[in-house]
């Protein structure tokens, strides 16, 4: 795995509060400086080698059924909202605060991956 854009994407906006890319065993993760109520990084790396893998092939099956195929799932959690972006390889994990709309930055995130070169632009 190439050097994630980090820090691009945390200009995106300063509501991310974590960012983490996942390929196969290989996870590279970061978060904000002075987060309050956030996971511990043991925590964080199993829900991306675990949980946001078996998210995205439930969600990517369901949607290849009949719903034309997946693009992103939203989970909302107590502390954060977690967008997670199936990639060409693996997956982007971004963690939002509350008040904020995962969805609002969509654009800008895809973009930066598309960029980067670990997103197509044809739309996962």
């Amino acid at each position: 795995m190439s050097e994630p854009p980090f820090d691009r994407l945390f200009a995106v906006t300063p509501a991310i509060r974590y960012l983490a890319f996942a390929d196969g065993q290989r996870v590279a993760m970061r978060q904000r400086e002075g987060l309050e109520g956030a996971s511990s990084s043991g925590s964080d790396r199993f829900e991306e080698l675990l949980v946001n893998p078996a998210l995205l092939t439930l969600a990517r099956q369901r949607g290849e059924i009949d719903c034309g195929g997946l693009r992103f799932v939203v989970v909302g959690y107590g502390n954060f909202h977690q967008l997670v972006i199936p990639l060409d390889r693996g997956h982007v994990s971004i963690a939002f605060e509350l008040d904020a709309d995962p969805l609002e930055h969509l654009p800008a995130v895809r973009d930066v991956l598309e960029e980067h070169g670990v997103l197509s632009a044809k739309g996962n």
